[in-house]
């Protein structure tokens, strides 16, 4: 599968349900970059099948649905909030840009 990021993506370990019975390969939550004023929707791939759990860190692939208004505003190294609408989950670091 081909990415448009790839990003370390930190689990905040006091976030309540349903983050607490962990998430999988193909988790779909919003991502906030601090120049923007939208969530920018995504699909979150990670290198196994196993459930991810608050405190962990894990290395994810992210391809966003509208990659089209993104690709020329993120640089590697740039922060980010992994969100549920209102409530911020996680956070997430770019390591690679790989969408054209």
């Amino acid at each position: 599968m081909i990415f448009d990021i790839v990003a370390d993506i930190t689990f905040l370990e006091d976030v309540a349900e349903p983050k607490r019975n962990g998430v999988k390969s193909g988790y779909a939550p919003h991502h906030q970059f601090p120049h923007l004023d939208w969530l920018a929707s995504g699909f979150q791939y990670y290198q196994d099948e196993k459930l991810h759990f608050p405190g962990e860190t894990v290395e994810a692939g992210i391809r966003f649905v509208s990659w089209e208004l993104l690709r020329e505003s993120l640089l590697p190294g740039m922060a980010f909030e992994v969100r549920e609408s209102g409530r911020v989950v996680g956070t997430g670091q770019i390591k690679d840009i790989r969408g054209s």
